[in-house]
């Protein structure tokens, strides 16, 4: 069965897929990461190039309802944050840092809203970017949140707690052993092996792994999920700095939850509220 990443614009999506894109390595997994419907073409659909490309994980970076609906049988998460948050860290994102092109493909309309925002203070820019986040935001506005197979998940609770949130979704995309099953440590080894050459570390499996074939793995032990947690920690990915340090200029800008009230105005947030209306109550956040 297929299994599959639906990620949110600025909602940790390159950690999740960071953490995803090794687990997947060490299980010898497929993996596809789709952008935009340009990558999907000639295919009429998403669903009709899945089928026959035959992914085992699908990653969607701003995944659309009607894009999913043509996806064949599937297990998921989706990672979520709260709207005004997505607001401010993509203006920040967009004034400095996001590449303008990702993964080979070209983003025209970030290098226009670039342009603008560098025209612009910074509550100006935080009005256009309520409006730019529209193409971010809308498609999570119409979103079914009981979408059977799917783990819905928030940011904000992933951040705070990541090994019990990992654990939770690799368990749920059926990457994981239960708790004490089996051989824990010979799965790890394994894992440890297969990775090493993604990894380059520990310097004496590198070497060996561009010789000598991996080893079979099925899913990953418990324990691998502590480790990837701590691999991929928001101060290795920020060069050091912890959550909560800013660095305006880094696509790891704060790491933090509710930041928006450190930046948004009532003015921006009658803006937001004239354009979403109660989008952040339907997603279960509060004012």
């Amino acid at each position: 069965m297929l299994r599959a990443y639906f990620a949110r614009h600025k909602s940790a999506s390159t950690w999740a897929r960071s953490i995803l894109h090794e687990a997947a390595f060490a299980l010898d997994l497929k993996v596809d990461t789709v952008h935009v419907p340009e990558q999907w073409a000639p295919y009429d659909s998403l669903g009709d190039y899945v089928r026959a490309t035959r992914p085992d994980l699908l990653i969607m970076t701003n995944a659309k309802p009607e894009w999913v609906d043509t996806l064949p049988e599937h297990r998921a998460f989706h990672l979520i944050r709260d709207p005004r948050d997505i607001v401010v860290s993509g203006y920040f994102s967009h004034l400095n840092s996001h590449p303008e092109v990702v993964g080979g493909v070209p983003w025209p309309e970030l290098v226009e809203h670039r342009r603008n925002l560098r025209t612009l203070d910074e509550p100006g820019g935080l009005l256009a970017e309520v409006e730019f986040s529209s193409m971010f935001l809308d498609p999570m506005a119409r979103w079914d949140y009981t979408r059977p197979g799917m783990l819905e998940l928030r940011m904000e609770d992933a951040i705070v707690d990541p090994v019990k949130s990992w654990t939770a979704i690799l368990g749920h995309l059926d990457l994981l052993t239960p708790d004490g099953s089996g051989p824990e440590k010979a799965r790890m080894a394994a894992a440890r092996w297969n990775v090493a050459a993604r990894r380059g570390t520990p310097r004496w499996l590198a070497y060996p792994r561009h010789v000598l074939p991996r080893l079979p793995l099925h899913r990953l032990p418990g324990a691998y999920v502590t480790s990837a947690c701590e691999r991929f920690s928001f101060s290795r990915l920020a060069k050091g700095r912890e959550r909560g340090q800013e660095d305006v200029h880094s696509h790891y800008r704060r790491g933090v939850a509710g930041d928006w009230r450190n930046h948004l105005t009532a003015e921006h947030l009658a803006a937001f509220r004239a354009r979403y209306g109660d989008l952040v109550e339907r997603l279960g956040y509060e004012w």
